[in-house]
C-alpha cells in the first residue's frame, strides 16, 4: 500500500491531461513536496466541483493525499487564485506555461523544491498582476538560473579571459561565457549580440527574483537575449518545449504584422 499523508498543502497547477474518458491527470508543483501527479476522478465531468481551480497556472490551497509513490489525490480546494489576466493574454499565458515547463523538465518529481516554488509563485503573480512587467525577460531569468539544474555552467560575471566587465561584451559558446571587446578576436563565431543585451543577461544572472520589482526591456535587446539563450538551450541543454515553439511562432507572426504595417506606411 502506498504511504498516505492526508494534509493541506499549497500548489501551482502546472498542466492537466485527459485520462480515459472523464478523468484527469494533473501535475501540481506543491510548496511542501515538490512536483506531484494527481489523479482526478471525473475531473472532466460537468459535476466536478473544482474544475476552475485545477486549471493550469492556478495557485491554490488544497486538501488531499500526498503519496510518496504513485499518484496523489485532491479532496477539496480550500482557496484559489485564478490567473484571470493570464487567461486573457495569449503571450503572457504562453510565457507562464513555458516557465512551469522549464521547472518540470529541470527537476524530478517528489523532490523538495521550496525555493523554486516561491520563485514560480512570484513569477505568476508578476505576470498576472503587473502588465508592464516584461514576460520574456522573466522567462529569461528562469532560463539563466535553471542552467545549473540542467548541468550547464556558464560564466556570466565577467570576461572569461580577464574578468573585465567595464567595456562591451559578447557571448561566446566556444568559451562558455562572455568575452570582453579586447578578446573578441578569439572567437569569430561569437554571437555578435548587442552589448546591452549581454549586460542585461549578466544582470539577470546575478539578481535574485525577489529583488526584481519591475522589468521593462527594449525590443532590440530582447531579440538578442532570446537568441543567446535559445542557442544555449538548443545546443547544450537539448530541450525545446512546446510552449517555447508557440512563443517563437507568435513572435514571428507579430514581426510579420509589423513589417506589413511599415510597408503600407
Amino acid at each position: 500500500m502506498p504511504e498516505r499523508n492526508h494534509t493541506i498543502f499549497q500548489g501551482i497547477v502546472m498542466y492537466q491531461r485527459t485520462y480515459k474518458e472523464k478523468d484527469l491527470m494533473v501535475k501540481i508543483l506543491t510548496k511542501q513536496a515538490g512536483k506531484r501527479m494527481f489523479y482526478i476522478k471525473n475531473g472532466k465531468s460537468k459535476r466536478y466541483p473544482y474544475a476552475a481551480e485545477i486549471q493550469p497556472l492556478t495557485i491554490a490551497t488544497f486538501e488531499g493525499v500526498l503519496n510518496e509513490k504513485g499518484l496523489s489525490f485532491i479532496d477539496e480546494v480550500k482557496e484559489a487564485k485564478l490567473p484571470t489576466q493570464l487567461m486573457l493574454d495569449v503571450e503572457r499565458n504562453a510565457y507562464a506555461t513555458y516557465i512551469l515547463g522549464l521547472l518540470d523538465a529541470a527537476f524530478v518529481d517528489n523532490q523538495n523544491l521550496l525555493p523554486w516554488y516561491e520563485r514560480a509563485e512570484r513569477a505568476l503573480r508578476l505576470l498576472n498582476d503587473q502588465p508592464d512587467f516584461d514576460a520574456q525577460g522573466l522567462a529569461n531569468w528562469f532560463e539563466l538560473h535553471l542552467l545549473t539544474a540542467f548541468g550547464i555552467g556558464i560564466k556570466w560575471d565577467g570576461c572569461v579571459i580577464d574578468g573585465r566587465r567595464d567595456i562591451p561584451l559578447d557571448f561566446s559558446e566556444k568559451y562558455n561565457g562572455v568575452l570582453c571587446q579586447e578578446h573578441w578576436q578569439l572567437d569569430e563565431q561569437r554571437m555578435h549580440a548587442e552589448p546591452r543585451a549581454v549586460r542585461l543577461l549578466m544582470k539577470l544572472a546575478e539578481t535574485e527574483l525577489k529583488n526584481i520589482n519591475s522589468l521593462v526591456l527594449k525590443t532590440d535587446s530582447k531579440t538578442d537575449m532570446a537568441r543567446i539563450l535559445d542557442k544555449i538551450y538548443d545546443d547544450q541543454v537539448g530541450i525545446h518545449l512546446k510552449a517555447k515553439s508557440f512563443i517563437q511562432q507568435l513572435n514571428d507572426w507579430q514581426n510579420k504584422l509589423i513589417d506589413r504595417k511599415a510597408k503600407r506606411e
